[in-house]
């Protein structure tokens, strides 16, 4: 790994790290419902707007990587990031909550996340894998950094005094990126995805499942990971500690790949993973206990950090490196509608029975579906 390399890394991991902050979303459920006098549903809209909108970037966003510079374009994301999180602050009504979280943080997240995820890799060819799992690593990371702060700052100030400190903290280091990550021939490869896409056939559909059955159970989970442990006795005391374990976890899945997947490659990797979500599943399903349940999130966090790091070391595996902007856009859609149907349909679910046991036994049902498609997958 060159100094240039290690530099961008570096650039691509800060950046990153803030956005992650998009999965400690569930700490606001229970507040949110209180200012803005709705329904667990529709709180949970916000979220799967959000990723709606962050798939989207990713599926268009290639294109802006060929014309902006690179510390132009982060410093953009940043700034974006920020002024939609300050919009989410003012709680003024749930449209204006899902515009400014959902729709500019959501997006501004999904076109850094991209831009990281790809530039990275690029910046790093012969560690491709280890790059491209630190990036996915430290976005979970900053999921539980930020629930470690924001747990505390919503107990005693509000839902919107932790937006408006998250909006400065997503500022501050993503400029801090932007200056980092200078003006490097970076991001480019883009420009010859374009030129020629892949068909959105064979592969890239079998790739299009896999993924989105993948992930289904790990967005869930993170959508929901306080409410998913707020029970018995112990389940208020624990329920702040799901969000930050998960978090964790999330990011040692990604470690786990990028320390791993270079030396092994990807096969296995894509069947064995949704099976340990399956399992940790399973174990949530029959809990009756706040701790168990902890445990159980954190074990199918840990699965789809390392799903969302293997999957696109798997694509540009794949596909090249010319064609993996485009193909990896088209099948991150999977992403977005497993997480529109997750966290949302959890929520409804919630709403209709009061228990999350209906929802975990379909995540139990699309894990399983994963490993056989990635199965078929590979036998192709």
């Amino acid at each position: 790994m060159s100094g240039e390399g290690r530099r961008t890394l570096v650039a691509c991991c800060l950046l990153s790290s803030v956005l992650g902050s998009i999965h400690s979303y569930s700490l606001f459920l229970d507040p949110l419902e209180e200012q803005l006098g709705v329904g667990r549903a529709a709180v949970s809209s916000v979220y799967s707007v959000a990723l709606l909108a962050l798939t989207g970037a990713v599926l268009v966003g290639h294109g802006m990587f060929v014309r902006l510079r690179p510390s132009t374009l982060v410093a953009v994301v940043s700034a974006g990031a920020a002024v939609g999180l300050l919009i989410a602050a003012g709680l003024w009504s749930l449209p204006l909550v899902l515009v400014g979280y959902g729709l500019l943080f959501g997006g501004c997240n999904g076109l850094g996340y991209a831009f990281a995820l790809q530039t990275a890799g690029e910046a790093n060819p012969d560690r491709r894998g280890l790059a491209m799992g630190a990036v996915t690593s430290v976005y979970a990371l900053g999921a539980a950094l930020t629930g470690l702060l924001l747990n505390p700052l919503i107990g005693r100030w509000g839902a919107a005094v932790a937006f408006v400190s998250l909006a400065a903290i997503v500022l501050m280091v993503g400029l801090t990126a932007s200056i980092l990550i200078g003006e490097g021939s970076i991001g480019r490869s883009a420009e010859g995805g374009e030129a020629a896409p892949p068909s959105v056939g064979g592969s890239v559909s079998w790739f299009w499942l896999g993924y989105g059955l993948a992930v289904l159970a790990g967005l869930m989970a993170l959508g929901h990971a306080a409410a998913l442990v707020d029970r018995g006795d112990d389940g208020s005391t624990l329920s702040g500690l799901a969000v930050v374990i998960a978090g964790l976890a999330n990011a040692l899945g990604g470690v786990v790949v990028a320390l791993g997947v270079d030396r092994t490659g990807h096969r296995a990797w894509l069947v064995g993973l949704p099976i340990v979500s399956v399992v940790g599943l399973l174990t949530l399903l029959a809990s009756t206990s706040a701790a168990t349940s902890v445990i159980a999130v954190g074990l199918v966090a840990l699965a789809y950090g390392a799903v969302i790091a293997v999957y696109p070391v798997a694509v540009v595996s794949v596909f090249g490196e010319a064609l993996y902007p485009v193909a990896y856009g088209r099948i991150f859609t999977a992403w977005g509608a497993a997480g529109l149907i997750g966290p949302t349909g959890a929520g409804a679910i919630f709403d209709r029975w009061a228990s999350y046991s209906p929802g975990l036994a379909v995540a139990i049902g699309a894990g399983l579906m994963s490993a056989l498609v990635a199965d078929r997958l590979l036998e192709a």
